[in-house]
């Protein structure tokens, strides 16, 4: 392909992540099965220029919306970009032979020439942290000074971590086979089963993947699940599933021995759980699907431990999925709050006396986190926090820098973000 013809591809593939809600690399996966003549390198280029739009977006759209253009519109913010950079190169790309973009128009032109002459520095604060416009506020009133270098850091790529299958092998020897595979990957700085690397792959073709010793995992997620303490005996309710990927990692910290079930309103997802629970050699996990708005009469008072990775925002993980940021408005995060006091609800109706909750948000906002926490013991006196340092002992929760909450963000301990919280009902 030639470089206008990568162009006109991204521009394509942003006009159709914007289209829908299917995550980029999904988009990406079915573009690139349906333009089989894009080789190793088209792919490779085609994807850096979309994941530019994401990680540079902010930029791209004030600057389009400065000139009087569309923001939102793929094909100006690809000007945009080109335009912060020698004219010869906009001029080639958008010269309409062969299958590149046709020619710019005489509006684009002087969109174009206006940008040129932009000085970026003068851009307002959210540019900077790459943020839409529409939701820093939740992000400076939280973090003040800080926010600029809390959203540099959620800016980044994110490293990658697994999780070492206790069931299948220690971390030591998982990071030996993964030697042996030729891949690197060092223990984690948190989590007690993590290992991370820097390299992004297929899984699926390690021969410690293949064993059942490796699952990716975020080390955050990782802790997450230290947090319920699935000791064996327990009885434990995941409560939001999803594909079971902590329903997974807690059948195997209780060495197979807790009493473990994995709900989610969506069947399919579950369905996902299976043949990964027989790789990794995990027993005793039930899959139930469950209505969005209340528990199964069979599970009423039932659970020792309730996780609820409830849905959020997801603005945790922008590192991994930088075009979420671009699908995430305050209505949104309005609505999810509404679910997520919704589901901390129901969680009572599941637990016995003396049990706990464990709700956890792949967000650094909070009002999805500590506000909603607050919410809810307002709402049920009979319930009161417990102090992480409680669960993971004094010396993790200072090296982590909780005391009260779990916390994390990427800047302050290379994780994706999360807020987790434990939740006791008194006896």
């Amino acid at each position: 392909m030639t470089p206008a013809a990568r162009t006109a591809a991204t521009i394509e593939i942003l006009t159709e992540v914007a289209r829908g809600d299917a995550p980029a690399d999904a988009v990406l996966a079915d573009w690139f099965r349906g333009h089989r003549f894009a080789g190793s390198g088209d792919r490779r280029a085609i994807r850096e220029a979309v994941y530019a739009d994401f990680r540079a977006g902010a930029l791209c759209r004030w600057a389009v919306q400065t000139a009087d253009g569309d923001p939102e519109n793929p094909r100006l913010r690809t000007i945009a970009a080109l335009a912060f950079e020698p004219p010869a190169e906009l001029d080639r790309l958008f010269d309409g032979t062969g299958y590149g973009p046709p020619p710019l128009n005489a509006e684009e032109k002087a969109l174009a020439d206006f940008i040129g002459d932009l000085d970026s520095a003068a851009a307002p604060g959210h540019v900077a942290g790459n943020c839409p416009a529409d939701i820093y506020p939740l992000f400076s009133d939280q973090w003040g000074d800080a926010a600029a270098d809390e959203l540099a850091a959620l800016n980044q790529t994110a490293p990658v971590d697994l999780r070492v299958n206790a069931l299948r092998a220690t971390r030591e020897e998982a990071q030996a086979r993964l030697a042996a595979d030729g891949y690197e990957a060092n223990p984690t700085l948190f989590s007690l089963t993590g290992l991370r690397g820097t390299v992004r792959g297929n899984f699926q073709q390690l021969g410690a993947y293949r064993a059942g010793m490796i699952e990716p995992q975020d080390e955050s997620s990782q802790l997450v699940t230290m947090l319920v303490d699935a000791a064996p005996g327990l009885r434990v309710i995941d409560y939001c599933a999803g594909a079971g990927g902590k329903a997974l990692a807690l059948a195997a910290g209780s060495g197979n021995q807790a009493e473990i079930v994995a709900c989610d309103v969506s069947r399919s997802r579950l369905a996902h759980m299976e043949p990964r629970a027989a790789r990794l050699g995990v027993e005793g996990v039930r899959s139930l699907a469950v209505p969005a708005d209340m528990a199964p009469a069979e599970l009423n008072d039932w659970a020792d431990r309730v996780l609820i990775d409830a849905p959020c925002s997801g603005t945790g993980t922008w590192r991994r999925s930088p075009d979420m940021r671009w699908r995430t408005s305050p209505e949104m995060i309005a609505a999810y709050g509404r679910e997520q006091d919704s589901l901390l609800d129901t969680a009572t109706t599941m637990l016995r006396e003396g049990g706990r909750i464990i709700y956890a948000v792949c967000s650094v906002l909070e009002s999805e986190g500590r506000a909603r926490v607050d919410a809810f013991l307002a709402r049920h006196p009979d319930f009161q926090r417990c102090p992480i340092k409680d669960v993971l002992g004094p010396e993790m929760a200072a090296r982590l820098g909780c005391d009260e909450d779990l916390v994390l963000t990427p800047k302050r301990h290379n994780t994706d973000g999360m807020y987790a919280a434990v939740l006791t009902r008194r006896a």
